[in-house]
C-alpha cells in the first residue's frame, strides 16, 4: 500500500545509504569545543562529559499543551529527589509513551485522543531534566529506571510507545523485567555507541576529546555500559509483537541504524515513511493510524 507520503505499510524495502547531517555551519558551541580540544584534550573531554548528561529541553509542541490542563489524572512521582510529573487520559489497557531525549511525554499529543477513542489509557511522563521534569542533568539508565517506575505506579502495561534514544530506555527496561505485549519503536538508533559517534560528528570533535568522555562513561557506568545499552542487541531479545516505524528522511538518526535493530527484533513489522523526518514521525496522521490498526482495540487483545 503506498500513499502520497510513499509509505510502503508492512513491506520491508532497503533504502539507500543516508548520511546524518550534522549542524549547518559552526555553532558558537562547537568551534568553542573544537579549539579548546586543540588546546586542552582532556580538559574538553570532561567538559563534553557534563554537558552530555545535560539534555537541552525542546520547545513543547504548543498545539498538544492544552491536553495537560485536560488530563485525566495528574500525579507527580518522586524519583531520588525529583519530581516526575505523570499524565493519563482514558481508561482500558495502558499505552506507555517514551520520549527521547531533549523530549517530553507530550510529544505524543497526536496518539492521545485516537487511543483514548481506540479504549485505551494513554499514561504520558517527563523523564528526568526533560519537560516540566526536575533536574538538570539524566543518562539513559536512569530514564529506563523511570518508566519501571511509572509503569509500576499505573499497573499492568499494555503496550509501549517508543521515540527514538526513549526506544533503548523502553528496551533496557524490558530486558530489565517490564512485560508489555506490544512495543512501537519510531526512528530508534542503534545503540548508545552510534549515538556518542553522532554526538562526536556533530561537534567536530577530535578523537582524544571524545575519547575522554567515553572512558569516564566508563569509569562512571562500567565497562558493559554500551553492551547494556545496545539497541541492536537488546532487539534479539524482544518476544512482544510490534511495529517498527523508520522515515527514510531522517537525518537525526540514519535509517539505516534502525533497520538494524528490526532486522534483530523477530516479532516485529515495520512501516517505511518519507518526508517525515525524525520528529514529524510522532504527529503524522497515517503513522497514528497504522499503529492503530497493528495494534487493534482491546477487545482483540484480550
Amino acid at each position: 500500500m503506498t500513499s502520497q507520503l510513499n509509505t510502503q505499510s508492512v513491506i520491508f524495502e532497503r533504502p539507500t545509504t543516508h548520511k546524518v547531517e550534522g549542524p549547518k555551519g559552526f555553532s558558537p558551541i562547537r568551534l568553542a569545543l573544537q579549539l579548546y580540544g586543540r588546546i586542552a584534550p582532556e580538559k574538553a573531554g570532561r567538559l563534553v562529559n557534563r554537558m552530555a548528561f545535560r539534555p537541552s529541553r525542546l520547545p513543547m509542541p504548543s498545539r498538544y499543551e492544552y491536553l495537560l490542563d485536560n488530563a485525566d489524572s495528574y500525579t507527580q512521582l518522586q524519583h531520588g529527589a525529583r519530581t516526575i510529573p505523570v499524565y493519563s487520559w482514558g481508561q482500558g489497557p495502558v499505552i506507555l509513551g517514551v520520549h527521547g531525549w531533549a523530549g517530553a511525554g507530550i510529544q505524543f499529543g497526536a496518539w492521545v485522543n485516537p487511543l483514548v477513542e481506540a479504549g485505551y489509557r494513554v499514561v504520558l511522563f517527563d523523564a528526568p531534566a526533560h519537560g516540566r521534569a526536575q533536574g538538570e542533568s539524566t543518562n539513559l539508565f536512569e530514564m529506563a529506571e523511570v518508566v519501571t517506575r511509572v509503569a509500576a505506579s499505573v499497573g499492568r502495561v499494555h503496550g509501549v510507545l517508543a521515540h527514538s534514544i526513549g526506544c533503548i530506555a523502553a528496551a533496557r527496561a524490558i530486558a530489565d523485567g517490564l512485560q508489555p505485549d506490544y512495543l512501537v519503536m519510531l526512528a530508534p538508533p542503534v545503540s548508545l555507541t552510534a549515538v556518542m559517534d553522532n554526538l562526536g560528528r556533530q561537534l567536530g570533535l577530535s578523537q582524544d576529546v571524545l575519547a575522554v568522555h567515553l572512558q569516564l562513561m566508563e569509569e562512571r557506568f562500567g565497562k558493559s555500559v554500551w553492551e547494556q545499552l545496545d539497541l541492536e542487541a537488546l532487539s534479539r531479545t524482544l518476544t512482544q509483537r510490534g511495529l517498527m516505524v523508520i522515515d527514510d528522511d531522517d537525518t537525526s538518526i540514519s535509517p539505516d541504524e534502525s533497520e538494524r535493530v528490526f532486522n534483530n527484533w523477530e516479532n516485529a513489522n515495520v512501516l517505511r515513511t518519507r518526508g517525515l523526518g525524525h520528529h514529524r514521525l510522532l504527529w503524522s496522521p497515517m503513522v497514528v493510524d497504522t499503529v492503530l490498526r497493528d495494534l487493534g482495540r482491546p477487545v482483540d487483545t484480550l
